[in-house]
């Protein structure tokens, strides 16, 4: 991020502005006023007073990282004419290596499904995460900026908007940056697709250099070699039926079906007939049921299906009429 360029950034420049000015041997009464006056403005005001005064205390901790200046200000003698003008320097230095270092040094927390489980994760500043079947997520918080990284799986995010503390999912060289919103993000082998609920999404493709915006009822999907897709129609029902442990599927080919079921069941779906394998399918079914999937199946479509050996389920065209 750009060194204070942001609202919350000024904002806290000025609080810096302000600490040093009030160290000074220089400061009047009527610079007292003032500051008192700025500080009263609004609780921004506050907080970023607060924040700057805690850079200045937490130098000691950041003894080890090289900020330049700092042993020059821990030795300086008061100086009216240096004293502010070194201060400030090394205050603002500090505050970005500060957010260096508390960017780094947080800790990374993981959280993951096994095949067929749901899980919700509901994050510090109230944003939930929705894990669907086989997903894996990294979750990197830090003071400045909240980030997710789906490493594997299907997860949707009701994210708690913080203008100055981006929402940003990652999958490869793909990231999507929350702009108010509720969104789905799938990685598949190839690709990844994105569906918005709610609000809006920012995708930023790293490797073709491409931005584009979703906004609710559009989805659109990533391919490492061809980046970005066409922005398409999304089907909020169809979307989000997992979270209620149901599949909606919609003329949707049978291959496709299979291959869904394949992700909440440890079962391989062989097709005998290629054409049967287009075929399609429309239905809601329960995620976590197979039976009455398969008997529902065999009655929709000329289909039989037949367990073969170990967890290996092949469709066959049925010949009855």
């Amino acid at each position: 991020m750009p060194p204070f360029d942001g609202p919350h950034d000024r904002i806290l420049k000025q609080a810096m502005e302000w600490f040093v000015s009030l160290q000074s041997e220089n400061c009047s009464d009527e610079d007292r006023t003032r500051f008192s006056a700025w500080l009263a403005q609004s609780e921004k005001h506050r907080a970023a007073y607060a924040e700057a005064e805690q850079v200045w205390a937490s130098m000691d901790s950041l003894r080890k990282i090289p900020v330049p200046g700092l042993d020059e200000a821990r030795r300086a003698r008061p100086q009216p004419s240096a004293l502010p003008t070194l201060l400030l320097s090394v205050l603002l230095t500090a505050a970005l290596t500060a957010g260096w270092w508390y960017e780094f040094r947080v800790e990374t927390t993981r959280y993951a499904t096994a095949m067929g489980e749901r899980r919700s994760v509901t994050l510090a500043d109230g944003s939930r995460i929705d894990l669907n079947t086989s997903t894996r997520i990294a979750v990197h918080w830090s003071r400045w900026s909240r980030k997710v990284e789906l490493e594997s799986g299907e997860a949707l995010f009701s994210v708690t908007h913080d203008a100055h503390h981006p929402f940003v999912v990652e999958s490869g060289d793909l990231s999507i940056r929350d702009v108010g919103t509720r969104f789905d993000v799938r990685k598949w082998p190839e690709q990844v697709t994105i569906a918005v609920l709610e609000g809006e999404v920012e995708l930023k493709d790293a490797r073709h250099a491409k931005t584009q915006r979703l906004t609710a009822g559009e989805r659109n999907s990533y391919r490492e070699s061809t980046g970005l897709g066409y922005r398409q129609r999304a089907d909020a029902e169809q979307i989000e039926a997992w979270t209620h442990g149901r599949l909606v599927f919609k003329h949707t080919p049978l291959a496709e079906v299979a291959a869904e079921l394949e992700r909440y069941h440890p079962v391989r779906f062989v097709i005998a007939d290629p054409a049967l394998g287009r075929e399609t399918l429309s239905g809601a079914f329960d995620a976590d049921d197979l039976a009455p999937f398969l008997n529902a199946v065999e009655k929709i479509l000329p289909v039989r299906a037949e367990r073969s050996s170990g967890d290996t389920i092949v469709l066959e065209r049925s010949t009855r009429r």
